[in-house]
């Protein structure tokens, strides 16, 4: 994975991250914020509940107060009745109440006088005045001339009750008031609080209720469920000259997620379906901005493509980016023989190596582009023409080598380019000054490449015509056999179809298995040691007398396949190649005025022929090397082992000398 992919992947998950982390803070903020609405909503019922409850509790305790305030009203409207002559009216109060009553008493001054049920009439002369909490209750009840709630008071039966107390007051002469005596209700407890309890468990509430004296002198518990309750609800009330604390919270606690977990798992996979949401649309346009990139990238550079490289040129016209600008055509020279030579993965190296220079050479705002194969465009937008082709030109005669598995590699390139500005008077769009470059560039390339050329009025593209020619349409198509060896080795480089043809072999690799592979193979066995003498005095002559190209040609007999002999004439040069080191490009014609010189020879009755065809050759050759020489000035570049001149003068026959030319070493070189 690339770096800049890894980048983007990171950033993608730390975006992510992000999402999920703000996200849960916001689920985490709404999640509390519903706890706490949800948990004031059932504080909230929790505390209606005891309002409803204590209100409840006061209407248990409305009856036996109507029976105090009954048994007030009655006696004070009987005047001189006494408590005893009351029994009757206990008895039908009594009869018609529902609460949970355990006695009715009258205490004229204070002092039980009567009791109802007669159970209870041990309570008779009793002195209500003389526990001190009861006096209390008696004198805020005088003071306010209201009832009030007493206890709970334990029995003597053991049990507990509840005393509501009224004042009883006797209207004398003048509308004036004097005190009876005090009218009791006791109530059973818990039995009173009998409904509100049941009420309470039906509605899941713990509960606890307390109260205070008329003094208010500290709360006591008189009522509290089997499971206390958890940071209860409070409601407060006054009844009876006392205070009252009501306490409610639900029996299993503040439990609001049972009915928030639907919520809390609603709100969580939303989350997460956020969460994933938000990758994969940071994955689809990464991936949209990757598959964009990849249509206006090469891959093997890293550089715009031609789609690319029209986009952006369109962009900053748009945008009145590139008002001029140099646009440049490039391409790698002998690309085609490097990737031949070296392998396609170096010329990958080369092209990468070239977008890395071009990319380091060249200004940011420079556009650099692979239009294909080895061809490169780059547009430079610039104020000073001057400068940029400077630099243009600077580039082309930069040294471009780059190291390969410890091998260092070197290259060249060619470079046309031409000026764009965007209001030139001929109207040439973008393209058409590419068009222009590349007319410019392949200018530069039949001028020898490695240069720089700038497009000029004139230039024609037709000129393109002359490098239309492949390689293979001359080597295939040429009446001749050509054969490429290295000078040092005699490896066979090269040999084309005629040759493959002349030595009657099926294929290239049928030849080179026959040759085996070497120049030495090529040539008849006897004819080798004189032949590659006379070769390398030839290219020493040349090189002695400074001719610019190392010539030389030679006679010999090859040996074919299916084992006939035959005669060539080998015109060869050496050149130092800058892939290969000195080679040898050699062209092989049959000499078939030798064939037939040969075959006739070889007929005991047409050696005479034979004789004269030598003769002849060994006329001209005299004449060539002697007469012609000394009229043209011209010395070949030819040597023997044994002179034919030397022959002659010391024989006096020509046919031993042209055996001993045919048989031994004869060479031979033409010029027009």
């Amino acid at each position: 994975m690339k770096l800049s992919e890894s980048r983007q992947q990171s950033k993608n998950i730390i975006i992510t991250a992000c999402v999920f982390l703000i996200g849960l803070l916001c689920w985490g903020v709404m999640l509390q914020d519903l706890y706490t609405k949800r948990i004031l909503s059932l504080r909230e019922h929790c505390r209606l509940d005891a309002v409803v409850f204590a209100d409840e509790l006061q209407q248990d305790f409305s009856e036996g107060e109507s029976i105090v305030k009954a048994l007030a009203l009655t006696i004070g409207n009987s005047q001189n009745q006494s408590a005893e002559g009351l029994g009757h009216v206990m008895e039908i109060v009594a009869s018609r109440t529902d609460i949970p009553l355990d006695s009715i008493l009258l205490a004229p001054n204070g002092v039980v006088a009567a009791v109802y049920p007669d159970l209870r009439s041990s309570a008779l002369g009793y002195d209500i005045f003389a526990e001190p909490k009861r006096k209390l209750a008696m004198q805020y009840s005088l003071q306010a001339h209201a009832f009030a709630v007493i206890g709970p008071i334990e029995t003597t039966g053991g049990g507990m009750v509840m005393a509501i107390v009224n004042p009883v007051f006797l209207h004398t002469a003048g509308d004036k008031e004097s005190l009876w005596g005090f009218a009791n209700v006791l109530v059973k407890v818990p039995d009173i609080f009998a409904k509100t309890v049941a009420n309470l468990d039906q509605s899941g509430l713990a509960y606890r209720l307390e109260k205070t004296g008329v003094s208010h002198d500290g709360y006591v518990t008189i009522l509290e469920s089997d499971v206390p309750p958890t940071d209860p609800v409070s409601y407060t009330f006054s009844y009876g000259g006392c205070q009252w604390h009501m306490q409610v919270a639900p029996k299993d606690g503040w439990q609001v997620m049972g009915p928030l977990s639907m919520a809390v798992t609603l709100g969580f996979l939303t989350l997460i379906m956020l969460t994933v949401l938000t990758y994969v649309l940071l994955y689809m346009h990464d991936r949209q901005k990757r598959l964009r990139r990849l249509a206006m990238t090469d891959q093997l550079t890293g550089l715009l493509n031609r789609h690319g490289l029209e986009s952006v040129i369109q962009e900053r016209l748009n945008q009145d980016k590139m008002d001029q600008a140099i646009f440049v055509q490039l391409d790698i020279d002998d690309f085609k023989l490097i990737n031949d030579i070296f392998g396609h993965r170096i010329g990958d190296e080369a092209l990468r190596h070239l977008a890395v220079i071009m990319r380091v050479f060249f200004p940011r705002e420079a556009v650099l582009a692979r239009n294909g194969g080895d061809e490169f465009i780059i547009v430079l937008p610039t104020r000073d023409m001057a400068a940029a082709e400077r630099m243009v030109r600077d580039f082309v005669s930069l040294k471009k080598e780059f190291n390969y598995q410890q091998t260092v590699y070197q290259y060249t390139i060619s470079m046309g380019y031409a000026i764009f500005a965007a209001d030139q008077a001929d109207g040439k769009s973008p393209l058409d000054v590419l068009r222009d470059a590349d007319t410019a560039l392949y200018t530069v390339k039949l001028r020898g490449k490695n240069g720089c050329c700038r497009y000029a009025q004139g230039m024609a593209a037709t000129r393109r015509v002359q490098m239309g020619f492949s390689l293979r349409d001359v080597v295939f198509n040429l009446p001749a056999s050509i054969l490429i060896y290295d000078a040092e080795s005699e490896e066979i480089l090269f040999a084309n179809q005629e040759l493959i043809s002349l030595f009657e072999c099926d294929d290239l690799d049928d030849f080179l298995a026959y040759t085996k592979r070497r120049f030495r193979g090529i040539v008849h066995p006897d004819d080798y040691e004189q032949v590659d003498t006379s070769i390398w005095q030839q290219v020493y002559a040349c090189n002695l007398n400074k001719r610019e190209k190392a010539n030389d040609a030679v006679n010999y007999r090859i040996v074919t396949k299916h084992g006939r002999v035959r005669w060539v004439i080998d015109r060869g040069r050496l050149v130092q190649s800058d892939f290969y080191g000195r080679i040898f490009y050699v062209i092989l014609v049959p000499d078939e005025r030798m064939d037939v010189a040969s075959d006739k020879a070889d007929d005991e009755g047409s050696r005479q022929y034979a004789v004269s065809c030598l003769d002849d050759i060994a006329r001209l050759w005299y004449n060539a090397k002697y007469k012609d020489t000394q009229r043209s000035g011209y010395a070949p570049c030819v040597s023997f082992s044994l002179s034919p001149h030397d022959a002659v003068a010391q024989s006096s026959s020509r046919r031993v000398y042209a055996r001993r030319m045919l048989y031994d070493q004869f060479s031979i070189i033409h010029r027009a």
